[in-house]
């Protein structure tokens, strides 16, 4: 039975577009709009992997039962996703974790930039919804940083996501971070945000190298928070407010005077 590759092409879209906590929402009622055959496909199922990646979704292993993020980034040719502060690796199929295995991984430089990443998040993060990995190669460290935060019994869900890779002999960095958030009570409202930066470490030995990198990082994801406290002091005042109705159904301003409301409730 063939497919139609229309209803390929929309679901690979709707699950690209899916905010943070609605994943399994989306495939129930993709499922049921464009049927089971479609989202078997290989297409959909490799978008369906691909969201893990793009949101650096936390992913728990049954050797360690530790949860670290996940990323084309620290994925090997063979499909392994290492978490070497707990040295191991391992594969993500059928939606879930398979081959999990012990991997061998030593490099000071490595450690020394967790122990500052862990240090950072602990200080400046909600932990219970942030986690984090930091990957080495040969020439190569690359931290990320995941918070998912979601009440969806209030209606909302966020997630920043920082990446940050830094060359270990230029101490060069590059950067991306990205914020999206939505809220969806008697509405639909969403703010995306994706902002790249480049700088460079400082330092000599390891531990100095590393504490350079986080501070960048720190001062980076600063940035970009203050920044978002001016928008959303713009927002509320000159455009969210503008949309509230100006008067009750009936017309009549409230009175809010206390002194009155009692009086009256009391003749």
């Amino acid at each position: 039975m063939s497919v139609d590759a229309g209803y390929v092409k929309v679901a690979q879209y709707i699950i690209k577009k899916t905010p943070i906590g609605h994943l399994g929402k989306s495939l129930e009622n993709l499922t049921a709009l464009v049927g089971e055959q479609v989202m078997k496909t290989e297409q959909v199922q490799t978008e369906i992997h691909n969201y893990g990646e793009t949101h650096l979704s936390p992913v728990e292993n049954n050797l360690t039962n530790t949860k670290v993020v996940i990323s084309n980034l620290t994925k090997d040719s063979e499909g392994f996703y290492y978490d070497q502060g707990q040295k191991v690796k391992f594969k993500i199929q059928n939606g879930g974790v398979e081959e999990a295995q012990e991997t061998e991984c030593s490099n000071e430089l490595r450690d020394a930039v967790e122990a500052k990443v862990k240090e950072y998040i602990n200080k400046c993060y909600k932990t219970d919804v942030t986690k984090y990995n930091v990957y080495f190669t040969e020439d190569k460290i690359v931290v990320l940083i995941s918070a998912h935060n979601l009440n969806l019994k209030s209606f909302w869900s966020g997630e920043w996501l920082s990446t940050w890779e830094m060359t270990i002999s230029s101490k060069q960095i590059a950067g991306t971070l990205r914020a999206n958030t939505y809220y969806y009570e008697e509405g639909n409202i969403q703010f995306s945000l994706d902002t790249k930066f480049n700088g460079a470490a400082s330092g000599g030995d390891n531990n100095a190298i590393a504490e350079s990198l986080v501070e960048f990082i720190k001062k980076s994801e600063n940035s970009v928070q203050l920044e978002l406290e001016k928008v959303y002091d713009e927002l509320s005042e000159n455009y969210i407010k503008p949309l509230r109705r100006k008067l009750p159904i009936t017309g009549t301003k409230m009175n809010w005077n206390v002194n009155q409301i009692n009086l009256a409730q009391n003749k």
